[in-house]
C-alpha cells in the first residue's frame, strides 16, 4: 500500500513551523531508508540548492526505494521544504503521484489558466518530462511533479503564493 501522503504531512509541518525536523529518532539503516546507491541516484534529481548536505534520508513507508526530505532552500526565494522520492517502476511512481493529488487542493500554477494536472516539458522539448500539478495542502503552497525517465516524484512547499513557487521551480528544478 502506498503512503506518500506521509511525505506531504511531514513537509507541510516543516513548512508551517519554518523549521525542518527529521521524522523519527531511530538510527537510519539501509533497510529503512533505502540503499546508498538509491539515495545517491535520487540526489541527482534535487533542485538547485539542495544536496545530501541539507536533505536527509527518511524512513520508507510505501513503494518508494529512497526518500529525501529537505528543509529551507538556501535561495531566499526558494521553498521552505521539499520531498523527493525514488520508485522502482513507472507504475509505483504513477500510483504515488495520483495518491498525493487526492490530498491537494489544485490551483493554477501561473495564477491564471487551468488548474488541472498536466505534462511539463524541459525547455523546448516536444516530449513531456513528466506530470505536474500545483495547489495547496493545509494552506501551504506546493508544486508536485514526476520525472518519468528517472521514476522520481518531487514536491516543494512554501508559504509564498503558488505562482512564485512555480516560477522558482521552473528556474531551479
Amino acid at each position: 500500500m502506498l503512503h506518500p501522503t506521509n511525505s506531504l504531512r511531514a513537509a507541510t509541518a516543516a513548512t508551517l513551523t519554518a523549521a525542518f525536523c527529521c521524522v523519527g529518532t531511530a538510527t537510519a539503516t539501509a533497510d529503512t531508508t533505502g540503499s546508498t546507491a538509491d539515495v545517491n541516484t535520487l540526489a541527482t534529481s534535487l533542485a538547485k540548492g539542495y544536496g545530501l548536505n541539507n536533505c536527509q534520508s527518511s524512513p520508507l513507508t510505501g513503494a518508494e526505494v529512497a526518500e529525501l526530505q529537505c528543509g529551507q532552500n538556501p535561495d531566499s526565494n526558494g521553498p521552505a521544504s521539499a520531498v523527493y522520492q525514488l520508485f522502482k517502476s513507472a507504475n509505483d511512481l504513477s500510483g504515488a503521484y495520483a495518491s498525493n493529488l487526492k490530498d491537494v487542493t489544485l490551483a493554477s500554477c501561473s495564477g491564471s489558466g487551468s488548474k488541472e494536472p498536466g505534462p511539463w516539458h524541459q525547455g523546448n522539448a516536444d516530449q513531456a518530462g513528466g506530470q505536474m500539478a500545483c495547489g495547496t495542502y493545509k494552506d501551504v503552497s506546493l508544486v508536485l511533479w514526476t520525472v518519468d525517465g528517472k521514476n522520481v516524484l518531487g514536491s516543494i512547499f512554501s508559504k509564498a503564493d503558488i505562482p512564485s513557487l512555480y516560477k522558482w521551480w521552473q528556474a531551479n528544478a
